[in-house]
């Protein structure tokens, strides 16, 4: 019974109603039949049953067939997803298009909740598309493994990447700051998290429950001054990493001094966050 709910309800957010979802399942189980067989199955109104065939007929749940008997089919699953699937990318598309040149972007520094996981996934892979420079990363295994590709991509477009990881991983390209304390830590959460800033000039910082399934806490800003606030103490921080990775061989002090050479500062590096930034509040 559980199981037939939850398809009820992915049934509704697909637009169908609850009567639409019966119809649709009842001739999913069975051969084909009437829409007058179909509501004595289901104890259901017949006008009310004809008039749910003619909706799933329209939205190609449905096949009716071409003569007087008027007998009914369900669309197979598979074949009903990849229709809705390519309708809903077409409509999309367009409806993107469409609204693109509407209305005014206006520059806001507020901070906002996410609420949605997937949305927190899809902010991240808009803020890495939209990143120029540099983008600094704090990501446990599991959600890193979900957007490895969407830095890979942003590497090959000359982005910076920095990231801090708690399972070794290789990434051509990255800068990756890793310990085993890091690895250490992974045993005290029973959460997963995910935390970006790219630029300067806007951050991402989201906590979600082990199975990616809920967003525990999740904010997002484009807030110039908190952005590179941390943007400056998450690079330390994987300063701070790699220092501990090295300390333990023979050349430890010939290695800090390389890693602390090229340290990026505010003062010592192009970002441009930062840069507008001291446009705006630094004196002349």
């Amino acid at each position: 019974m559980e199981a037939k709910t939850h398809i009820f309800n992915n049934l509704s957010d697909l637009g169908f109603n609850f009567l639409e979802s019966e119809v649709y399942l009842e001739l999913l189980a069975n051969e084909p039949m009437t829409a007058y067989r179909v509501a004595k199955q289901i104890n259901k109104p017949t006008a009310n049953v004809y008039k749910a065939i003619d909706s799933l007929s329209q939205k190609g749940a449905v096949l009716i067939e071409d003569n007087k008997n008027r007998k009914c089919k369900a669309v197979s699953p598979e074949e009903f997803i990849n229709h809705l699937e390519k309708l809903m990318l077409s409509k999309t598309s367009n409806l993107k298009e469409q609204l693109k040149d509407i209305g005014k972007v206006y520059y806001d520094e507020r901070t906002y909740a996410i609420e949605s996981v997937p949305l927190v996934f899809e902010r991240f892979n808009s803020m890495m598309s939209k990143c120029k420079k540099i983008a600094v990363i704090d990501i446990f295994p599991e959600p890193l493994e979900k957007v490895k590709d969407i830095i890979e991509k942003a590497i090959e477009r000359g982005v910076e990447v920095h990231i801090q990881v708690y399972k070794l991983i290789e990434i051509k390209g990255a800068n990756i700051a890793y310990t085993e304390v890091a690895s250490e830590a992974l045993q005290y959460w029973q959460s997963q998290q995910l935390n970006l800033v790219t630029d300067g000039e806007e951050h991402l910082l989201a906590l979600m429950n082990n199975s990616l399934s809920k967003v525990l806490q999740a904010k997002w800003s484009n807030s110039l001054y908190v952005s590179c606030l941390l943007l400056g103490g998450f690079i330390r921080e994987q300063v701070v990493m790699n220092l501990m990775q090295k300390m333990d061989e023979p050349d430890f002090a010939d290695q800090a001094r390389t890693i602390l050479q090229n340290q990026k500062f505010f003062f010592n590096s192009k970002i441009p966050g930062v840069e507008l930034l001291f446009k705006l509040y630094s004196r002349s």
